[in-house]
């Protein structure tokens, strides 16, 4: 029998990706009759003294960004390999189902997107429960290592850890990747970097979970760096979407009334469409450290709070993605198809 897997192989997209990231799509590893874990270990045997980030996905399934956004897709598992092993404490974990519960829309109010028509009976995924975090501790970047390589933030920073070489992949461009898409890669940028701090608050989240329920806030920064916070990340390469698909994922959420600074995270992304958009901020909810941070790339509260004469349609906003939504500069297009080896291995 034969499994087929994604590789994104170090050197794609023009020499940008600095470390290999293979893709299971979950629907093909069960076909097979195989767990994820199972499909993990085919990927490290087919890449032999090669090393891998490994992210395992469900493309029926739903997760949430940093900053609250909801995208059809899920990470179910992460995984490390390195010279055909993977790390038996540390280089696997599952990614847990989210079932909803009593109280979620009233904890986690950005959840509201899940009750749609586009999202509602999907499973969710973000983090790992109490069972599937074992005996790591729980903190506030799920990962997962095997010699050289490291798998962060729950599937969305891969490090080759000798080199010193890191790639971020935003889920909506993993999405595009399981779907055969299109991606725009090329580097992050001050204001990806300062967004990746912009957080919300969820129970067993894809960044913080379990006791972290409240620690962090919509309109809090994470990374409460100050003029820091823009060089966190801005030099490294980052996998995205193309921004009119990006800028779609979160029209959806402003279109049912979330609110940036108070159900969703003030990402530099969120507040420029939310303004552009004509759609409510919280101002006075976004705290003093994250404006430091936003006033630092221009974002000012001024500049915020001054209404456009006429602010654009959903098709508007979507036709000017690119001069709205900040960040990725310069980036490069790619098919999918053009940067992705589809492999395929007997067992």
């Amino acid at each position: 029998m034969k499994f087929r897997y994604r590789l994104l192989p170090e050197g794609a997209a023009d020499g940008v990706v600095p470390l290999n990231v293979a893709f299971i799509d979950q629907a093909d590893a069960k076909a097979c009759g195989l767990t994820d874990l199972d499909a993990v270990k085919l990927v490290a045997k087919d890449l032999g003294k090669g090393c891998a980030a490994v992210n395992v996905m469900d493309k029926n399934g739903v997760s949430v960004s940093s900053d609250g956004i909801m995208n059809p897709i899920a990470v179910t598992s992460v995984a490390c390999v390195d010279h055909g092993m993977i790390n038996p404490s540390f280089g696997f974990m599952p990614l847990s189902e989210i079932p909803m519960y009593d109280s979620m829309m009233k904890d986690e109010p950005h959840m509201r997107q899940w009750l749609t028509e586009k999202f509602a009976g999907r499973p969710l995924h973000r983090g790992p429960n109490k069972t599937d975090l074992g005996e790591r501790t729980g903190h506030n970047e799920y990962m997962t290592t095997t010699g050289r390589i490291a798998n962060n933030n729950s599937g969305s920073e891969f490090f080759n850890m000798i080199e010193m070489t890191e790639i971020l992949a935003l889920m909506a461009g993993q999405y595009e990747i399981m779907n055969d898409g299109e991606v725009i890669i090329g580097v992050a940028g001050p204001e990806v970097s300062v967004g990746i701090g912009m957080v919300v608050s969820e129970r067993w989240g894809r960044i913080f979970g379990g006791t972290n329920l409240g620690g962090y806030k919509p309109g809090m920064t994470a990374h409460c760096s100050g003029e820091y916070a823009k060089t966190v990340k801005s030099d490294y390469p980052v996998i995205a979407a193309p921004k009119p698909k990006f800028m779609e994922t979160m029209l959806d959420a402003l279109d049912i009334g979330l609110v940036p600074g108070r159900e969703l995270g003030c990402s530099p992304a969120l507040v420029s469409v939310a303004h552009a958009y004509g759609k409510e901020i919280d101002f006075d909810r976004i705290t003093p450290a994250s404006w430091v941070e936003l006033e630092d790339i221009g974002l000012t509260r001024e500049k915020l709070m001054k209404p456009v004469e006429k602010p654009y349609t959903r098709e508007e906003m979507i036709l000017h993605a690119e001069e709205i939504i900040p960040g990725i500069p310069n980036a490069k297009a790619y098919k999918v198809s053009d940067i992705i080896e589809i492999r395929e291995v007997e067992f």
